[in-house]
């Protein structure tokens, strides 16, 4: 069973939230520090805090329901304003500037996460000024340990209260999650920049599906025993990397952790031309 999570602080999180609110029937409870909505399909919770924010979150709401994957409804900024729609993980690398610990990693939900964005991917004609991206595993919640992800809309205040775009990804959960049975592979991604472009391309368009993504200007805090951590807590033995981008020294790093536990390395390009959907 799902939980979408939304924040009382985050305008496109309440969005989503209401959109979810008016598909489908819900018992609405209120306690201390949460509402709780209950539903047949999934549930729905809202919180005070921030989500980056909310570290341990799931630990608290499962005093009130039962659940075994969050999905993070949730804003995206940036300064360059772009109209998106976008899916990552949480966690921290060497920084933890916007909440979580460093070297800390939430458990991720690739599965939901491939299901979402084909879903979403149908409906993207419907607002032909957005654009689908990955982001990089990047802020907090790190402290999470039920499988997660965060998906966003972007990149400002227009854009969180546009009802068409919180209706295309409220619509996107909901068939994500009854969608959510089917396999696929699953990978941690290593390279690029910050919007993924590879990543992006590989799960738009293969039979893969990412856990936690590192990009470049991860380079210098990344290790082997962390990358190790990341494949661990994704729970595959796959790297996918982004040769491009790929430095010397990580990609020496990637080939001992091969050598070591059997890892898979595969290059993007190769990924794209031997796991095809179509």
């Amino acid at each position: 069973m799902h939980i979408v999570v939304s924040s009382q602080a985050d305008t496109a999180g309440m969005n989503i939230r209401d959109c979810l609110l008016s598909m489908l029937d819900f018992e609405k409870k209120v306690f201390d520090d949460a509402i709780i909505y209950y539903g047949e399909k999934f549930h729905l919770a809202e919180i005070r805090e921030r989500l980056i924010h909310a570290d341990h979150v799931d630990l608290r709401l499962k005093k009130y329901v039962e659940f075994d994957r969050i999905i993070f409804a949730s804003r995206h900024s940036s300064k360059d304003a772009r109209k998106i729609f976008s899916v990552h993980v949480s966690g921290n690398i060497g920084t933890a500037d916007y909440g979580g610990k460093i070297y800390s990693l939430a458990k991720p939900d690739p599965l939901t996460i491939k299901n979402y964005v084909l879903a979403l991917k149908e409906k993207l004609s419907r607002k032909p000024e957005f654009q689908f991206t990955m982001e990089v595993t990047h802020h907090g919640p790190s402290e999470i340990s039920t499988p997660s992800a965060f998906y966003e809309i972007g990149s400002t205040e227009k854009e969180w209260k546009d009802e068409e775009a919180a209706e295309i990804v409220a619509e996107s959960i909901v068939k994500a999650i009854e969608s959510n049975k089917r396999d696929w592979d699953v990978a941690v991604g290593v390279g690029g920049t910050h919007y993924a472009p590879r990543q992006t391309e590989i799960i738009l368009s293969t039979t893969f599906t990412f856990g936690h993504n590192f990009a470049k200007y991860t380079f210098d805090y990344l290790t082997k025993d962390f990358i190790c951590k990341a494949l661990d807590i994704t729970e595959t033995n796959t790297i996918i990397i982004d040769e491009k981008s790929a430095t010397s020294k990580i990609k020496s790093m990637i080939q001992e952790i091969s050598m070591d536990r059997g890892t898979k390395i595969l290059r993007s390009k190769d990924v794209k031309r031997e796991y095809s959907l179509f």
